[in-house]
């Protein structure tokens, strides 16, 4: 089919390709493509977003336009699965671009799971049926793009597809698994198996795929780059060299081949290369053979100019003289002398040497014959003749011979006949009994009753208790000639002289035993009566002290008695019941200690305690409660009052004790003290302040007044600049600001505001300390520049905690009393936790607002405002209501504004001087009614709540 597919790297990227791209973009004719079933299987699982997906149909949409589509040419079948299958058109259904392209740009994707192998079932039994346009003995190919791992099993499905006949090529975008790809495709992988990382680059694939199907010749129609010659394929070229060259890793350029540096030359001696081929050569003195690779040695003696005596041998570049065999050349290197072979030493001649031409032979000397080895001599055997009569043995000597007996013979006085020897009589035959003359040698012989021992020299008498036959019951001694029976020591041999009775010691009657007598083999044993032990002198007995076991239990004293052992306490202890232990006797018990507390008994008597928090008195039985004021180390400020065990201090009338449980400090300072203030004093424990009417601001100085119009607070706004507000509520939110702006009293000793937004990342607009009014602080908020990334409120929470309340970035400092409002702007949930900064910013003494539009999270809300919750949170559900909630944000605590009279509040109200006014409570009221709260949220508000 399409095996001319050639793929470089993992992302299936044509060698060519950049040449095809060329090609297709000079001219816009259709690809002339053989008959082919083309089937797409195409993913349209929920991991495919929607801009993919319309990639994917480009996909599909540029393939089928370079196509010739037909009856008789190309026909297409589109499949779409997820975890069902789709048959979006068949082969048998159109035969045009345009009805194609019309239902690939209908599909609506499945967005369900990813069943790839329910997918190329379904092509193989159903898209390339007859009965769905299928044809027979036409290519069938289906391309399958997916971008995830299947969930269901491949390998199997997809091999009896290719087994069907069906050529598979796999696609695989960003997340797909490369084995399960593999797991898909027809092989060779490398032509049928691509992996881009994005489905924008799949249209290389596209472009691959449409010049396997098309007949272009590349090396005409391309600047192929090819040294010599470019041959060209379907979809592809490729270069050749010339005969002689080979092929570059560049694939294009060309090298002579050098066939001598590669050894494949065959010449004898010397190769010269030329590209492709070869010729050969040889070294000095040598000549080219007629074969013209092989080499012979130039023949100088050829040349008549030699003068050897004997023979001319050639050698490379001249000639050497050589003599015949047998001679040897002398000095002159051209004259020859005969070789004298005896001189040389190794003619292994026994007696004598005689040299020869070529050769030398051995000479024997007299009395000897040559051997057949010609090289040894042997004495001539004057015993061979005949005539020596001896009886035994002839030995020849030189020139003669002499006779020799046998072995254990003696040459008599003849010098001819032999005696044989008598060895007895030379005394050493060491027989026990007696001696017998043999051959080279002697025997030993014993005497009757006897047997000769292994030494063949000894005798033994006979055992004859060995035979097994004398019945004795202990032990058998031979005697000679027959044998008596023994009994073991300690016994005694009875009537029968066969069977053994033991001794009994014990009647004797000098066993001496204190209890009892018990006879045993050679003596005799003393044995002590139940409850007794024997005594070291075996004789006597004691009786056993069953205490020194250790094992009596007993706690303090173990008695001995027969046969066991009675335990005792020591004195002032009373042994109880389970006759082991022992208790200390109680003298409390007997009531008449007279302790007024406790009695406390000890050994042989008792002593008096007293309870915690009292002494025994000197008749060591009452006691007294300790005074611990009289210690003197009690410092209280007023009056000590000891208690049991301890003390309390008690401070006099009109003083309250402090903390410390010890100073006292007057009920009311202003009282005693010079405040100074210009209108009131209020008192605190252990302090005071100052107080100016409603509508009043107290001054730096902390006790003088001055008229104002709001109060003076440090005021930090966090703005939610996340991609989900977009830039046109963004604008809406910039004006939710400057509302809140318009309602204070802006200035560098009145109220100081300061603006953060914050996404993935936080930014400072500008700090508290930049603007001193309005028109500086509502200019700089319509500048800000919308930020559009993530949602990091916990972020923006410790940024603000850390330097937006700084004193660097302009917050007052808190021992002047400016209180510290915040206030979150926010149109969604956080994506980091804001549990931590939230909790820190309120601990930290900031007054926590929290506004929330859209998809903000209530919980959130409630989690960063300040008590009460219900004053402190705000939502909307679109950003068209927020200006509604800045007008009802009244961030003002002049008496003028908020009831229209001047008169003395309590000064604690000022920890909560951001608050819900009577207004907002109904404003919030009628929002509710227009659906701009939470729906979900049912809480009610207070029917009725003064203020």
């Amino acid at each position: 089919m399409f095996s001319s597919f050639e793929c470089t790297d993992g992302a299936g990227v044509l060698a060519g390709t950049s040449v095809l791209l060329s090609i297709k973009s000079s001219g816009n004719q259709k690809c002339k493509s053989g008959p082919v079933d083309l089937v797409f299987i195409i993913d349209g699982s929920r991991s495919v977003r929607p801009h993919e997906f319309e990639t994917m149909r480009k996909f599909m949409i540029d393939i089928i336009h370079e196509l010739d589509i037909g009856r008789d040419i190309t026909r297409v079948g589109v499949v779409q699965y997820s975890s069902q299958v789709q048959n979006v058109f068949s082969l048998k259904d159109f035969t045009t671009h345009q009805q194609m392209v019309k239902a690939i740009n209908e599909i609506i994707p499945l967005a369900q799971g990813t069943m790839t192998g329910l997918a190329i079932r379904y092509a193989m039994n159903v898209a390339f049926s007859t009965a769905e346009g299928a044809r027979p003995n036409v290519p069938h190919v289906a391309v399958i793009v997916t971008d995830g791992r299947p969930q269901d099993r491949v390998a199997e499905v997809a091999a009896a597809a290719r087994e069907s006949g069906i050529e598979i090529y796999a696609v695989g975008v960003a997340r797909a698994d490369m084995t399960s790809l593999r797991a898909m495709a027809s092989p060779p992988f490398e032509d049928h198996v691509f992996l881009v990382e994005s489905f924008d680059l799949i249209h290389q694939f596209g472009l691959q795929f449409q010049d396997k199907l098309c007949k272009i010749d590349l090396c005409v129609e391309s600047d192929h780059g090819c040294d010599h010659i470019c041959e060209s394929s379907p979809g592809s070229y490729q270069c050749l060299c010339l005969p002689g060259y080979t092929l570059n890793e560049d694939g294009k350029t060309c090298t002579a081949i050098d066939l001598c540096a590669e050894g494949k030359h065959d010449c004898e001696q010397i190769c010269i290369s030329s590209p492709g081929s070869f010729t050969c050569d040889c070294n000095t003195g040598y000549t080219l053979n007629e074969d013209k690779k092989t080499c012979t040695m130039i023949d100088y003696c050829s040349f008549g100019n030699d003068s050897c005596e004997h023979e001319c041998v050639s050698v490379l570049n001249g000639f050497n003289c050589r003599c015949k065999e047998g001679y040897a050349l002398n000095d002159d290197k051209r004259t020859c002398t005969m070789i004298d072979y005896c001189s040389f030493g190794n003619d292994s001649c026994e007696h004598e040497c005689v040299s020869v031409l070529q050769s030398f032979y051995c000479r024997c000397n007299e009395g000897y014959n040559l051997n057949e080895d010609e090289t040894t001599c042997t004495m001539i055997d004057y015993c061979s003749f005949g005539n020596d009569s001896c009886e035994h043995e002839c030995v020849s000597v030189l020139n003669g011979f002499y006779c020799r007996c046998n072995e254990g013979y003696t040459l008599n006085e003849d010098e001819r006949t032999c005696t044989m020897i008598n060895y007895c009589s030379f005394g050493n035959d060491s027989c026990e009994h007696e001696c017998v003359s043999v051959l080279k040698g002697f025997n030993c012989r014993c005497n009757e009753g006897y047997t000769l021992n292994e030494d063949k020299k000894t005798c033994t008498m006979i055992d004859y208790c060995s035979f097994g036959n004398d019945s004795c019951e202990h032990e058998c001694v031979s005697v000679l000639k027959g044998f008596n029976c023994r009994c073991y020591e300690g016994y005694t041999l009875n009537e029968d002289k066969r069977t053994c009775t033991m001794i009994d010691y014990c009647s004797f009657g000098n066993d001496s035993c204190e209890h009892e007598c018990v006879s045993v083999l050679k003596g005799f044993n003393c044995r002590c009566n139940e409850g007794y032990t024997l005594n070291e002198d075996k004789r006597t007995c004691t009786m056993i002290d069953y205490c020194s076991f250790g094992n009596d239990s007993c706690e303090h004293e173990c008695v001995s008695v027969l046969k066991g052992f009675n335990c005792r306490c020591n004195e002032g202890y009373t042994l109880n019941e389970d006759k082991r232990t022992c208790t200390m006797i109680d003298y409390c018990s007997f009531g008449n200690d007279s302790c007024e507390h406790t009695c406390v008994s000890v050994l042989n008597g008792f002593y008096c305690r007293c309870n915690g928090g009292y002494t025994l008195n000197d008749d060591k039985k009452t006691c007294t409660m300790i005074d611990y004021c009289s210690f003197g180390n009690h410092s209280c400020d007023h009056e000590c009052v000891s208690v049991l065990n301890g003390f309390y201090c008690r401070c006099n009338k009109d003083y309250t004790l402090q903390e410390d449980g010890k100073t006292c400090q007057a009920d009311n300072l202003c009282n005693v003290v010079e405040h100074g203030c210009e209108h009131q004093c209020v008192s605190t424990p252990g302090s005071y302040y100052c107080i100016c009417p409603e509508g009043h601001l107290l001054q730096d100085d902390g006790k003088s007044c001055g008229s104002c119009r709001s109060a003076n607070i440090d005021l930090v706004l966090l703005i939610d600049g996340s991609k989900s507000v977009r830039p046109q509520n963004f604008e809406l939110v910039k004006q939710f600001v400057n509302q809140v702006v318009d309602q204070l009293d802006v200035s560098g000793h009145g109220t100081r505001v300061g603006l953060v937004q914050y996404s993935s990342r936080v930014r400072t607009e500008f700090p508290l300390s930049m603007y001193k009014s309005k028109e500086e602080i509502k200019a700089a908020v319509l500048k800000v520049e919308y930020m559009e990334k993530g949602t990091m409120t916990g972020l923006a929470l410790k940024h603000m905690v850390e330097n937006s309340f700084s004193e660097a970035e302009g917050a007052r400092a808190a021992s002047r009393n400016i209180p510290r409002i915040g206030l979150v702007f926010t149109d969604g949930r956080s994506q980091d936790d804001i549990t931590e900064w939230a909790k820190k910013a309120k601990d930290a003494g900031i007054t926590m607002y929290a506004v929330g539009v859209g998809k903000a999270v209530e919980d959130e809300l409630r989690l960063i405002a300040s008590e009460p919750v219900e004053k402190h949170f705000f939502y909307s559900a679109d950003f068209s209501a927020i200006s509604q909630i800045a007008e009802n944000l009244k961030l003002n605590i002049c008496a003028e504004e908020s009831q229209g009279e001047i008169e003395v509040k309590d000064p604690c109200a000022c920890d909560s001087l951001v608050e819900f006014q009577q207004a907002t409570m109904t404003t919030l009221n009628q929002l509710n009614q227009k659906h701009i709260l939470y729906s979900s949220i049912c809480y009610e508000l207070p029917e009725k709540q003064n203020y």
